[in-house]
């Protein structure tokens, strides 16, 4: 049985997934989203990703989620400012993050959460570190501080 619980649990998180950005419930849709989700599983099964265990933490994703949309909307919200005050009131900054998470995934997960925020995005990822690009320094400073590198890494198992 323990064997069979990535292969649950990549199941369940894609119905949901599926089901939630669908929004259409009909038998046909339904069944579409149960083919979609049947063949990614045996995709992944060949491709040999559901014999290694999962770098991810899908019972934690939610709650992860939850808080970058948070970050998201702040991060707009401070953008608009900056755009309001006109283009004094910038002042770039790139700077180099650590990458503390031992899984490439999460490495990835955290890179394209920098990306997703406003403000800031991910330039090159170089082993161990992540080179950022943010259109105010205060922003590299957050990311420096390290609060999203910390919920990222609680995604990992």
């Amino acid at each position: 049985m323990e064997s069979m619980r990535p292969v649950i649990s990549l199941a369940l998180f894609l119905m949901l997934l599926w089901l939630s950005n669908s929004g259409h419930y009909g038998p046909l849709m339904l069944c579409l989203g149960l083919a979609s989700t049947a063949l990614v599983l045996w995709l992944s099964r060949r491709m040999g990703l559901l014999s290694a265990p999962l770098p991810i933490r899908f019972s934690r994703l939610p709650r992860y989620a939850l808080w970058l949309m948070d970050q998201i909307v702040r991060a707009n919200i401070d953008v608009v400012r900056h755009v309001w005050r006109g283009p004094g009131s910038l002042n770039p900054a790139i700077g180099r993050l650590p990458l503390p998470q031992s899984h490439e995934l999460t490495k990835v997960v955290y890179a394209n959460s920098i990306t997703l925020t406003p403000g800031t995005v991910s330039l090159k990822l170089d082993g161990e570190v992540v080179e950022v690009h943010a259109l105010n320094a205060d922003a590299l400073k957050a990311l420096q501080e390290g609060e999203m590198c910390r919920r990222v890494l609680a995604l990992e198992p």
